[in-house]
């Protein structure tokens, strides 16, 4: 068992497939620490390997309201503070991001992989010198959910807090990235501005 444990995610929002994430990944490791990808929502990075992921209507939710998310998430499934540990962690700058990552000889990185990107970011880390552990390949119809199926739930009002921790479903109740009532499901503000941020 390794004395750290990384996981990687966007957690845009965080759900119940990414649960099932954390808690396996948890199993093998002292201390968790949750490594939120794309923090700087204002600054995006294209990648072929999966486009959609540096779109602006993609990364609605800030790095410190999904930060809370997950923190209360956790803590409100009995995972002691000291077992886990958030920070940012942007994998499109390998330079950079060790720096907020714990030594790669004590940590092992686990992935979930669906598609070419889970590939991508396991080769990314295992060039940083991070051993990494594949916990599971599947197919993307065998996702629980995701982050896309949700927010098109929202944008449309149809239920979707069954497929996200309580407390999630209560920091997105309270941010302002909700439907309003204008024509074409268009959404109040602050959130206009973050979805015109792209790159590449």
């Amino acid at each position: 068992m390794s004395l750290y444990g990384l996981v990687l995610g966007r957690f845009q929002p965080l759900h119940v497939g990414h649960m099932e994430y954390l808690e396996a990944a948890k199993e093998g490791c002292e201390r968790l620490i949750v490594g939120i990808t794309n923090p700087d929502t204002s600054s995006l990075t294209y990648n072929q390997a999966d486009p959609n992921r540096s779109k602006g209507e993609s990364n609605p939710f800030s790095y410190f309201l999904r930060y809370e998310m997950i923190d209360q998430t956790l803590r409100d499934a009995g995972w002691p503070p000291d077992s886990f540990a958030i920070v940012p962690a942007d994998v499109a700058d390998l330079g950079k991001l060790p720096a907020f990552l714990p030594p790669a000889d004590r940590t092992t990185v686990f992935v979930t992989v669906y598609d070419e990107w889970g590939e991508e970011k396991a080769r990314r880390l295992e060039e940083l010198g991070y051993a990494v552990r594949i916990l599971w390949r599947r197919d993307m119809s065998e996702r629980v959910t995701s982050g896309t199926e949700l927010r098109g739930l929202m944008q449309v009002s149809q239920p979707w807090e069954h497929l996200v921790p309580p407390a999630v479903a209560l920091h997105v109740k309270r941010s302002e990235w909700l439907p309003s009532a204008a024509p074409g499901g268009a959404f109040e503000r602050g959130t206009s501005s973050r979805s015109n941020r792209t790159s590449g």
